[in-house]
């Protein structure tokens, strides 16, 4: 109410992958300091798209002159509930407790981490629904319905400028002690502008507006009019023809001066085809060179003359 600056808060949010689906990291962190003592709150999620708690870690602490406080809470989904430890250390002293909680029992569960995403979310949508309940913990880690309650709109100063925020207020109702509200405001892209506990002085405000991105402009992809290519007419394709042309003939007479046995083949090959002039040069040529294949099974030395090729139909 002072007016004075104590600490500061952040909220990060970051696209993750959750269990093979789409998710959103959160990190929260508050540090300051109240009456000179320092105290503060971090928080580190992972929520799936439906806004499921998957892993959280939660953790506050108040440094006093005598001792120090610290509570540190672990909660992690598992495939048959939720499993949830606490640990409490006061000076030298700690203490630790584990508690389970079935499927049935966590639905409708938003916990901290996810309530941030959840206020975002209903804030861009500048859209409350009514008689919306969840499931949520208070102070003593007792599962308590949460309502939230849409403020409206009313304008704000941050920095030099006065912009209109959405505000939207979330009350849990524990069954041990009194309610507990939340009023936060946010801008219309859902950047947190304010965050205060009814019934305390300290209010956390945005400093400074941020700096909004704009989306880029995609520029249509250019249409080029397909036109016929006549690599005769182009003087780069034609060299790049005559070259690959000397090359190939290279490698042939290359690979025939290594291998003389080539042309004796070739030559038994001819004679034989005038000798014959078949009708079928193809089948001809196929039966003659099969008796130099490696994959031919082993004949009989006892050849006959009539027998059937396997390239001419029966």
């Amino acid at each position: 109410d002072t007016g004075k600056e104590l600490g500061e808060f952040t909220i990060s949010f970051h696209h993750i992958i959750c269990k093979g689906l789409p998710g959103v990291g959160v990190s929260a962190n508050s540090h300051g300091s109240i009456d000179s003592i320092p105290c503060g709150t971090s928080i580190s999620a992972r929520i799936s798209g439906t806004l499921e708690t998957v892993e959280l870690q939660h953790q506050e602490y108040i440094k006093l002159k005598e001792h120090s406080l610290t509570k540190k809470t672990v909660m992690k989904k598992e495939l048959d509930g939720y499993i949830m430890t606490r640990e409490v250390t006061k000076g030298e002293s700690v203490k630790s407790e584990a508690m389970n909680f079935s499927l049935a029992d966590m639905k409708g569960f938003v916990s901290e981490a996810s309530n941030l995403v959840l206020m975002r979310i209903m804030a861009r949508r500048n859209h409350v629904p009514d008689n919306m309940v969840f499931l949520a913990f208070d102070t003593e880690m007792q599962l308590s319905t949460s309502t939230y309650l849409n403020l409206g709109p009313k304008m704000q100063t941050i920095g030099k400028s006065e912009v209109e925020v959405r505000s939207i207020q979330r009350t849990i109702h524990s069954e041990v002690n009194s309610p507990m509200s939340w009023q936060c405001s946010f801008l219309p892209d859902g950047h947190l502008t304010s965050r205060v506990q009814v019934g305390s002085p300290i209010t956390m405000k945005l400093q400074q507006l941020p700096h909004i991105r704009e989306t880029d402009v995609i520029d249509p992809k250019p249409v080029f009019e397909k036109k016929p290519l006549d690599w005769e007419e182009d003087m780069q394709l034609y060299f790049k023809f005559i070259d690959r042309t000397e090359e190939l003939k290279a490698e042939y007479s290359s690979y025939i001066r290594h291998h003389p046995e080539l042309k004796c083949i070739m030559a038994d090959f001819l004679e034989f085809l005038l000798l014959r002039k078949p009708q079928d040069v193809v089948t001809f040529a196929a039966e003659y060179f099969l008796s130099f294949s490696a994959f031919q099974a082993e004949q009989s030395p006892f050849l006959s003359s009539n027998k059937k090729s396997p390239f001419r139909e029966t």
